[in-house]
């Protein structure tokens, strides 16, 4: 493992069993474009397969009515959020380019002119990255398509709704309405307090939360993710750029603004370190064999190919 490993706290036997669980193994690697890597994905995800048999249904109601409810919400931020000047270009050949439009055609990447660095996305395909984040590393066009790729990892795999299902499984009411409409934006205390649990230095939560409280954008909306599907995400992410010999790419990402991104998206005690999700990468990219950990139990399911999931009927 590599000398930027020493500060992680992971050790060796937790990297391997968080990969069992959780790498998307040699399945997506057989992918031959961008496009069909998403659609094995998707495959392959048993959660994911139950979220759209949950969204195409009548059940989770409650669910559905409260997302929509944040879309609704969010609406603002969405019409009224300002935008990077000459950026529409790039954002259409970044997304164009991942194939994440195989999933969903109205997919969108936005570049804003936010002060905080950031990168956030939502149940209807709307992914968006701050300013900051761009100049952050310096319009470095692996780096964003490493960061665009997680959250598009997120939004294929609609984690926001996974985790709202299982949470009300489990009972925990009051885990599922913080699921959807926590707003990251809501003040400076949030990112501050959260600076203090140890997942980053305080003074780096202190700056962020002060460029946040600079911002005089609509408040936007975050989704809360489980730690396992950050780390879920990251994996993707890293397999997703390895399809062009670049998985190393979203590893720099991380180190570049992987603090920064947690302090914005507000990531509280019981989430990896950034230190130990570089870990687990770098132990990936380091014994391929793990590639096939999971390859022989995976079973692929057919899914829609394109289905509205957000349309009115399903919320009646």
């Amino acid at each position: 493992m590599s000398a930027i490993t020493a500060t992680a706290r992971i050790s060796e036997k937790q990297i391997i069993e968080t990969v069992r669980r959780l790498d998307v193994a040699d399945t997506v690697m057989h992918a031959p474009s961008r496009a069909q890597f998403w659609q094995l994905l998707q495959m392959s995800s048993k959660p994911y397969r139950d979220a759209v048999k949950s969204l195409r249904g009548g059940g989770d109601r409650d669910i559905k009515h409260k997302l929509i409810q944040t879309l609704a919400d969010s609406e603002a931020y969405f019409a009224n959020v300002p935008v990077r000047s000459n950026s529409y270009t790039l954002c259409e050949r970044m997304i164009d380019s991942s194939g994440i439009r195989t999933s969903n055609p109205l997919a969108t990447l936005t570049i804003t002119d936010e002060k905080d660095i950031s990168a956030f996305g939502y149940p209807n395909g709307y992914l968006f990255m701050t300013g900051a984040l761009y100049d952050a590393v310096e319009g470095d066009s692996l780096t964003l398509q490493g960061l665009l790729a997680a959250e598009e990892a997120h939004y294929a795999l609609q984690h926001a709704y996974v985790h709202a299902k299982a949470e009300k499984k489990r009972a925990r009411k009051h885990r599922f309405w913080k699921i959807f409409g926590a707003t990251a934006l809501a003040g400076a205390s949030i990112i501050a307090d959260e600076a203090t649990d140890g997942m980053f230095p305080a003074e780096l939560g202190l700056t962020a939360a002060v460029m946040i409280g600079m911002s005089d954008t609509q408040q936007r909306h975050r989704l809360d993710y489980t730690p396992d599907q950050i780390v879920e995400a990251d994996i993707v992410a890293y397999r997703y750029m390895q399809l062009d010999g670049n998985g190393n790419a979203y590893i720099d990402a991380l180190r570049r603004v992987g603090h920064d991104l947690d302090a914005t998206a507000g990531y509280g005690k019981d989430y990896l370190t950034v230190a130990d999700r570089i870990a687990i990468l770098e132990y990936i990219a380091a014994n391929p064999r793990l590639r096939k950990i999971k390859a022989n139990k995976v079973r692929l399911k057919p899914i829609p190919t394109h289905t509205d999931i957000f349309a009115p009927s399903n919320y009646r």
